[in-house]
């Protein structure tokens, strides 16, 4: 939140929408202590039970308000001047942003990685009207940060988020904002504006998932995208197997 309220030279009305997953930390009592110490609206819900991760991320998206979602996990932070610079792209009137991620340590001090790129490109703005065009970016992502694993890198518009008809069984995946996304992804028409920025400080040795060793971490990977493949594009070969690269 400091990262955000820090933030300058920029011109967009922006929310804060916390989803609170039945937490332990006091953050209920902090969102009053947070509203009159930081500049935006602070939108706040707190879940009765914990409805796990997966439904969460969901949760946080529905309670916006405004044009555009900006995905944020709880552990990251906004590099300098990030709102500042996305507003410079906003005129394209995309339907997904993807930004790219500065790495830390779990200080966010130590620089580990200055730029995390998820694609062979510079800025680009991509239109999908058929498959080949898909194809072709596809075939530019350097890993699945690409097609959308990482969440702080992503901005959405929330009108295109909101017309998916969700598939539960991606609940449990960890990435069931993948499959919303990936959907937008398949629209034909979609707007994808590739942003080579980090914009995002992805804070490092702070993964939930590595609990279980990183053996585990990287199966959840496999798994759900490999059901992601089956899913979208079982019956076109040549797509799946870009996706599935």
């Amino acid at each position: 939140l400091n990262s955000i309220n820090n933030q300058e030279k920029f011109n967009l009305d922006i929310e804060i929408c916390i989803s609170d997953n039945a937490s332990t930390d006091g953050t209920e009592e902090m969102i009053d202590v947070w509203r009159n110490n930081y500049n935006f609206p602070i939108i706040y819900r707190r879940n009765s039970v914990n409805l796990g991760p997966d439904r969460n991320f969901l949760a946080s998206v529905s309670l916006a308000n405004g044009d555009y979602c900006w995905i944020f996990g709880s552990d990251d932070a906004l590099a300098k001047d990030s709102l500042a610079i996305l507003q410079t792209y906003l005129d394209s009137q995309a339907d997904i942003y993807l930004c790219d991620r500065k790495e830390t340590g779990c200080d966010l001090v130590e620089i580990r990685n200055p730029h995390r790129s998820w694609l062979r490109t510079d800025d680009e703005l991509y239109v999908f009207n058929n498959n080949l065009d898909r194809e072709i970016y596809l075939s530019r992502c350097l890993s699945i940060g690409g097609v959308f694993s990482y969440l702080s890198s992503l901005i959405v518009k929330k009108e295109r988020w909101d017309a998916i008809d969700f598939d539960a069984s991606y609940i449990g995946t960890s990435y069931p904002h993948v499959f919303i996304m990936m959907s937008v992804f398949n629209t034909p028409g979609c707007l994808l504006h590739y942003i080579s920025k980090p914009l995002v400080i992805c804070r490092g040795d702070n993964d939930s998932f590595e609990k279980k060793g990183k053996a585990r971490r990287i199966l959840i990977d496999f798994i759900a995208y490999l059901k992601l493949a089956n899913d979208f594009y079982s019956k076109n070969i040549s797509l799946k197997r870009a996706f599935e690269n």
